[in-house]
């Protein structure tokens, strides 16, 4: 548990995920995302049109 802590040492010590909503035409699309806290790298993401994406 984060307990509002975002600062890491070290990379790959603690990581985030996000879904943003992206509304396109008619459609929504989400970009689900993964983030190390370290440096706000992104470590991977994906679009999809559903919110239940496997990144890893």
């Amino acid at each position: 548990m984060l307990k509002q802590n975002f600062k890491a040492e070290k990379p790959n010590q603690k990581w985030v995920t996000d879904i943003t909503y992206l509304p396109y035409g008619p459609k929504m699309l989400y970009l689900s995302t993964i983030m190390d806290l370290y440096n706000n790298e992104v470590i991977a993401y994906k679009i999809s049109d559903s919110q239940h994406v496997d990144l890893f």
